[in-house]
């Protein structure tokens, strides 16, 4: 290693070190935001349903005190609320009688929060969620969101080898009566729920049930910023995506297949199975809230989807409500392209991205380890580009060898332009050599290169996947891993720095060896670490390739002599 490596790899950690420090000092990025008198704060440290809460809550939410009550006088209040757990092997959630089983509780088991417990992704809000309106949102003929229905059914039972649980809530009305049921299986983040609308003609408003989804879903990542940023209601209108992050859309007619609240790694759907809903409405706004003593920025998102009830009697309207993980086998399981909430890049990369997906799923089922899993994906992925980066590396060497005569003709006709371009191409002809020869396979390799950035950003698989014995807690997000510095990039612009200095060999190019790895370092420091690792051993690998095919050059040339 001579000299000038040093220097560069000192100065690449120094920068890395001082950084931090630049940042809080120079640039003046404060340690705690300062809360202003205009300031709306919401406390909202990652929120676990706690059960001496229960009391609170149902003061909080006494019907007989709420504001919002329904259109129809003839509607009335039956007490306070009650609250039912609905559980299974993936999530634990508790319903309300407010609005006929609105969602006040949900938590995932598989997946937990920095605390280690399981993974509450409904805000501590009273919003009605799953709330009920007979009508459309804007022919709001029976509000029904905020009254308090009876339970009538909660029973549990076993199936060949499956657990259910089934909730039923009932409301008596003047006319008519309404039945919520809520099926919830064993082994399935999706409930079946049917709403019966008994003895209300259409003229009196029964021509659709729309189901409002009001709270938004909670941040769950310790980045915030990067979390917000996938956080938008969404609905499937007419075969393209109607989204919104802070806008209202208003109520928009027409065939839809879903409408669905996300965060970056977790989803609330509502996906109509009796009929297509006739409509949707979205909305979102920004908030402020405190976390870790510190005032974010975060996103509340609200939702309402109108599917029409059936002229058939007895014909329940339908409805699959999920709430759980962004997986691309679970949201495609539905048939109903919800797995369009997943972001795999453009038409062109996304089969690329799908199939390394289920490439790296197919690889942790043997080796149960996402770090180990990543490392062998790299190799196989060197192994398919192989053909085409020795052709690449063939064409450079070819190039590099070049050189000397291509500096003698551009000393000779550097006054006249039109006559060294003539002369380098018949030294390129007589030589059989290509000068687009290096680009070509690169080119190639581009969609895969995208493909990979996409699927290590977009998918909920690394999230929490610890490797190197926890010493990476979460290939998901930046490695922090000594002393909270991200190692693995640069570690990977170091693997870059001796990767340039093998290929290129013109003087004139050395600070190039130097600056493209600190660029791609600043550019991959607060990437996954999954991402980082995936190009730092396919880095080794092509330094390895690159040794390799050195090696047998200088052998045929040793046997040509």
């Amino acid at each position: 290693m001579d000299k000038k490596t040093v220097i560069g790899l000192v100065l690449i950690g120094l920068i890395f070190l001082l950084w931090p420090y630049y940042m809080k000092k120079v640039v003046g990025v404060p340690d705690k935001p300062v809360q202003t008198k205009q300031e709306q704060v919401v406390q909202r440290d990652e929120p676990v349903l706690q059960e001496s809460a229960a009391t609170k809550k149902e003061e909080k939410r006494d019907i007989s005190k709420t504001k919002k009550t329904a259109k129809v006088n003839s509607i009335k209040d039956s007490g306070r609320e009650k609250e039912v757990i609905v559980e299974n092997n993936l999530f634990r959630g508790v319903l309300s009688s407010r609005g006929g089983g609105t969602v006040v509780g949900w938590q995932l088991k598989k997946h937990k929060d920095r605390e280690g417990n399981w993974l509450q992704i409904i805000p501590d809000s009273s919003g009605a969620n799953l709330g009920i309106i007979i009508g459309d949102p804007v022919q709001r003929s029976y509000d029904l969101s905020e009254i308090n229905f009876n339970v009538i059914l909660n029973t549990q039972w076993t199936e060949q080898g499956r657990n259910f649980q089934k909730v039923e809530f009932e409301k008596d009305l003047n006319p008519g009566r309404i039945v919520k049921q809520f099926l919830i299986k064993d082994d399935s983040y999706t409930v079946d729920i049917k709403i019966w609308v008994e003895g209300i003609t259409r003229e009196q408003g029964a021509r659709g049930v729309t189901l409002i989804w009001d709270s938004g879903i909670n941040p769950t990542e310790p980045d915030l910023a990067r979390d917000i940023r996938y956080c938008a209601a969404i609905a499937h209108q007419g075969g393209d995506l109607l989204k919104t992050s802070v806008k209202p859309t208003g109520f928009r007619e027409g065939i839809t297949d879903w409408v669905a609240v996300r965060s970056k790694y977790f989803v609330v759907a509502i996906v109509p199975q009796s009929e297509k809903a006739t409509g949707v409405s979205l909305d979102g706004r920004n908030i402020k809230i405190l976390r870790n003593g510190e005032i974010e920025k975060w996103r509340t998102l609200k939702a309402e989807i109108t599917v029409p009830i059936s002229q058939k009697q007895d014909e329940p309207v339908k409805v699959a409500f999920y709430a759980g993980p962004m997986d691309y086998k679970q949201l495609k399981s539905f048939h109903e392209n919800l797995e369009k909430l997943m972001n795999f890049g453009w038409t062109i990369i996304r089969p690329f991205s799908i199939a390394f997906f289920y490439t790296l799923q197919f690889l942790f089922g043997i080796f149960h380890d996402y770090g180990i899993a990543i490392i062998i994906f790299a190799i196989l992925i060197k192994i398919v580009l192989y053909p085409l980066t020795k052709k690449s590396y063939k064409s450079m060497h070819e190039m590099q060898a070049l050189q000397p005569k291509i500096t003698a003709l551009r000393d000779k006709f550097k006054d006249n332009p039109q006559k060294l371009n003539e002369e380098t191409m018949k030294l390129y002809k007589k030589h059989g050599v290509n000068p687009m020869g290096g680009c070509l396979p690169m080119l190639l390799q581009m969609p895969v290169l995208f493909a990979l950035f996409n699927l290590f950003r977009t998918t909920i698989m690394l999230r929490q996947a610890q490797f190197l014995g926890g010493l990476v807690k979460d290939l998901s997000a930046p490695d922090h891993m000594i002393m909270g510095i991200n190692v693995l990039p640069i570690l990977m612009s170091v693997t870059m720095i001796f990767q340039q200095r093998l290929t290129n060999k013109d003087p004139k190019q050395k600070m190039m060896a130097y600056f493209m790895p600190m660029m791609m370092a600043f550019i991959f420091y607060k990437l996954s670490a999954g991402l980082n690792l995936y190009y730092l051993m396919f880095n080794l690998l092509t330094i390895a390739q690159e040794l390799f095919v050195s090696k047998n050059k200088k052998e045929e040339k040793e046997i040509a002599e």
